[in-house]
């Protein structure tokens, strides 16, 4: 959903500095910066929201950026933004307020040169970013997969009628911890993992908690004997919901690089597969396309990306951005590449976190990051697909084919329509043009029907222009 040009700004609670020895690095004249004394080095401020999740993703981005910049100085500036203060009204609900739920105070704070940069969950980064700013892709993706976790802790009734908890299989009192910060409790004794493990287990009526219209459509389609019901708050938040039997919720739907970041991998039960390569031919008729990848659980439009946002024209930014000689520099191709596509293809449609559009990427005859064709495991001890750095630092850098598949699918699930194009990618106009070549077959199979009222963008599909 296109975002607008911010109006007001939250005020940020204390930021969290580091104070390493100075760096030689001085500001660009041109570029807006907060005000820092001529003779200090430079202090890198970076936004980002306050949970602990957007902190783990601003240790990521600052892990990476020291391998090329070890003596800058940074500072981090959480705030908390819409889609954080409201913990109650639906996701959907809150979208159609046109505001960017999760970037607009902070973009107001970019604007102003009070912080250099904005770390981002890139799934939750609005397609048309405020007017100002521009959005870089950055480091290497993390899992794109979405994943069911059922409860670990289970209540009884006890002889005087109240209701104690039984603790996860390990015995520990609150599997909502991560497992490093967890103590076992003396002389507990091993409990046998909660059943069903898996959502074809579930029986009629169970409820899937989870706060996504995507996630509810697919489950919907897949799934039409399960109800679902909205879980708002941030990870730890819906694990001890999850666990709280008073919640009702038989098991939540999660994005599991937000799992395996804060330490919570453990807690998966199953992966949700977005497929194999069943869908590579480009042609097909409607009804074909409609039956493509009806069983697939595609992720979100950048799922596992981190977004770095930056203001237009800041070349000190972007200079720190750049690999020094000899050195790869914080932008990955591939991944920015396949990012950028996936960002076309929902800015075509001209959808954001009201749009039920699920995505998958892969790069043909690589064992490529995005690769969905070679993972294993079982149900009870899953494996991760494969990350970028399972490859070579320069085929993560390479021209290569990129196999984009997406598909749109009704709220209630009853209709779905998919579609997928393989395509040479070398630079980001080619990313762009393979997202939005997607986005124009979709409409063709019939997504924009599905879409009407969710405002399809028809013009920009026909001229093709904006993508």
């Amino acid at each position: 959903m296109a975002s607008s040009a911010p109006q007001s700004s939250s005020t940020p609670p204390p930021a969290i500095t580091s104070t390493p020895p100075p760096d030689v690095l001085q500001p660009a004249e041109e570029a807006p910066s907060p005000q820092h004394s001529s003779t200090a080095p430079r202090i890198l401020q970076i936004g980002t929201r306050a949970s602990a999740l957007a902190i783990a993703q601003v240790n990521i981005f600052t892990s990476i950026l020291t391998t090329l910049h070890p003596t800058l100085p940074t500072k981090t500036v959480p705030i908390s933004v819409a889609g954080d203060r409201d913990k109650t009204t639906d996701l959907h609900t809150l979208a159609q307020t046109g505001k960017s739920l999760w970037t607009e105070e902070l973009e107001v704070l970019l604007l102003k040169g009070e912080i250099d940069c904005i770390v981002h969950s890139l799934k939750d980064v609005p397609t048309k970013v405020v007017t100002g700013c521009e959005v870089k892709i950055v480091g290497d993706r993390g899992e794109r997969r979405d994943c069911v976790v059922f409860p670990t802790r289970r209540s009884t009734t006890t002889a005087d009628g109240s209701t104690a908890y039984i603790g996860d299989e390990d015995g520990n009192p609150d599997a909502s911890e991560p497992s490093h910060k967890k103590q076992k409790i003396a002389g507990s004794s091993s409990i046998p993992p909660p059943h069903p493990q898996k959502l074809s287990d579930l029986p009629p009526n169970s409820i899937v908690g989870t706060s996504s219209i995507r996630r509810s459509a697919m489950i919907r389609r897949r799934y039409p004997h399960l109800r679902i019901q909205d879980v708002r708050g941030n990870i730890g938040t819906r694990l001890r919901k999850l666990d709280d039997p008073a919640h009702g919720y038989d098991c939540i739907i999660l994005a599991a690089t937000g799992l395996q970041r804060l330490g919570f991998g453990e807690r998966i039960s199953e992966w949700l597969d977005p497929g194999s390569d069943h869908d590579a031919e480009e042609g097909g008729t409607e009804e074909e396309g409609k039956e493509r990848g009806k069983g697939d659980m595609l992720h979100a439009v950048g799922q596992g990306g981190i977004g770095l946002e930056i203001r237009e024209g800041d070349e000190w930014m972007k200079g720190l951005l750049a690999g020094r000689e000899g050195q790869r520099g914080v932008v990955v191709n591939r991944v920015s590449w396949e990012c950028q596509a996936e960002r076309s293809l929902l800015r075509t449609l001209e959808g954001g976190c009201s749009v039920p559009v699920g995505v998958s990427c892969s790069w043909a005859n690589s064992s490529s990051p995005s690769s969905t064709t070679a993972i294993t495991g079982n149900e009870n001890n899953p494996t991760p697909e494969d990350t970028t750095n399972d490859i070579p630092p320069s085929q993560k850098m390479s021209p290569g084919t990129l196999h984009i598949r997406a598909s749109v699918t009704s709220v209630d699930g009853t209709r779905f329509v998919s579609a997928s194009r393989k395509q040479w990618v070398s630079n980001d106009q080619e990313a762009d043009e393979a997202g939005w070549e997607v986005a124009r077959t979709l409409v063709d199979r019939g997504a924009g029907s599905i879409l009407e009222g969710i405002n399809l963008n028809r013009g920009m599909v026909e001229r093709g222009d904006g993508a």
